[in-house]
């Protein structure tokens, strides 16, 4: 879901997509130690800031750290 060009909301289902894994793995991700907390609900979805994902996902490893966000 996006907003404006600066705010880039997701869920599970749109974190596995852009990680390249299931969504099972995303939700087990999503409720372990460390992943940024969400910012709300969506119905019974946790939504987050896809760039506060990102950052997350370069520290731990699962995105290259290199290279400009598109």
């Amino acid at each position: 879901m996006r907003l404006d060009s600066q705010t880039d909301l997701v869920i599970a289902v749109d974190v596995a997509k852009r990680l390249g894994i299931s969504p099972q793995r995303a939700n087990v991700l999503a409720t372990g130690p460390g992943f940024p907390k969400p910012l709300g609900k969506l119905g019974r979805s946790s939504v987050w800031r896809w760039s506060t994902i990102e950052r997350w996902a370069r520290d731990t490893g699962r995105l290259p750290d290199a290279g400009t966000p598109d």
